[in-house]
């Protein structure tokens, strides 16, 4: 039967989940207009542009620019516990192919921003609250002529954290990609860094959490090469 106290709680707690994607969505509209800023020393561009990935399979885009889609046609999926982006610097971008159908070979490094409620995951011990995740991945996918947007679906798929971490620096902690017979052909490496959403408070915050690290760790990972 039906609990009483859960059910008193169900509808507040559905409105502040409610209120919780819409402030990601915001977070992501901010980050796109600030990655793409000409003042930046380098230039973010989105994959797959006006969508997130989700924990679905398909891409989850917000109301107003974003709507769930699943081979398109909308349906209705719950509230997802994961929301992120990739982003690719875009100096890789040499000409006018659209950025999903840019061949890894071209794209050396991706960068993602995600967003995790900091549970509910069978990959990553529960977090006390929700978390902002960052991160430089450099996926080596085996066939080099693979499409960027194939790419960040594999890595959103398979990336594994936890079992996979290799070691940590300056809030960093880095692994790599192994690759398997369930749709994964990333050979390459991931460097992470995350933290509680909730220190995400103003557009300061945004530079100095997620911007300027990604910058400062994809330009310090193409100068050792």
């Amino acid at each position: 039967m039906m609990n009483k106290d859960i059910m008193e709680q169900v509808t507040q707690s559905y409105k502040v989940m409610l209120a919780y994607h819409q402030q990601v969505g915001s977070l992501f509209k901010v980050l796109d207009n600030r990655f793409a800023s000409e003042h930046n020393a380098k230039k973010f561009l989105p994959i797959s542009l006006n969508k997130l990935f989700s924990v679905c399979d398909d891409e989850y885009m917000f109301l107003d620019n974003y709507t769930l889609l699943n081979r398109k046609e909308p349906y209705d999926s719950g509230l997802p516990f994961w929301l992120g982006r990739f982003y690719v610097n875009a100096d890789y971008l040499v000409d006018n192919t659209p950025i999903d159908d840019y061949p890894a070979k071209q794209v050396q490094y991706i960068a993602f921003v995600w967003i995790w409620v900091g549970c509910d995951d069978p990959n990553v011990v529960d977090a006390e609250e929700p978390e902002c995740w960052i991160a430089i991945i450099e996926p080596k996918p085996t066939n080099p002529e693979t499409r960027i947007y194939d790419v960040a679906e594999m890595i959103w798929k398979w990336i594994r954290i936890e079992t996979t971490a290799e070691e940590e620096s300056d809030g960093w902690i880095s692994g790599r990609f192994y690759p398997n017979d369930f749709g994964s052909e990333l050979n390459g490496f991931w460097h992470v860094k995350r933290f509680p959403l909730k220190e995400i408070s103003s557009i300061y915050h945004i530079y100095k959490l997620i911007i300027n690290p990604l910058t400062e760790k994809l330009t310090e990972l193409e100068e050792i090469q």
